[in-house]
């Protein structure tokens, strides 16, 4: 059976790894200043897009229990159970980290290894 912090980083592990695409292809575009990128909140439909330069993402990127969100999508608690806390708001983004289970899946899953 599938625990609610483990399904949280598999669902924001999804969106983790399209945004691991767009940063591959951003080397292409290396004139533009911000590249969009998805929302990694926990919501399932959310289509939510923020811009970050590439040394924004590659912060984020730096620890696999890390993920983005924009503003307002800061998700720390889903069905009661505490997922992640927030490591800092900017104005065009938040930075999440996730926590115990969620936290322990989400550098499982990270597509960049397990560094850190």
């Amino acid at each position: 059976m599938t625990t609610i912090s483990e399904h949280v980083a598999v669902n924001q592990s999804a969106f983790r790894e399209a945004n691991e695409r767009i940063h591959q292809k951003a080397a292409q575009f290396a004139a533009i200043d911000r590249l969009p990128f998805i929302c990694e909140c926990p919501r399932r439909d959310c289509t939510e897009i923020t811009r970050l330069s590439l040394e924004e993402y590659e912060m984020i990127r730096s620890d696999g229990r890390r993920f983005l969100v924009v503003p307002g999508h800061e998700a720390c608690e889903v069905s009661g159970e505490v997922v992640a806390f927030v490591v800092e708001r900017r104005p065009m983004f938040s930075i999440l980290e996730k926590v115990g289970e969620a936290g322990q899946v989400a550098r499982e899953l990270d597509p960049r290894g397990d560094d850190g």
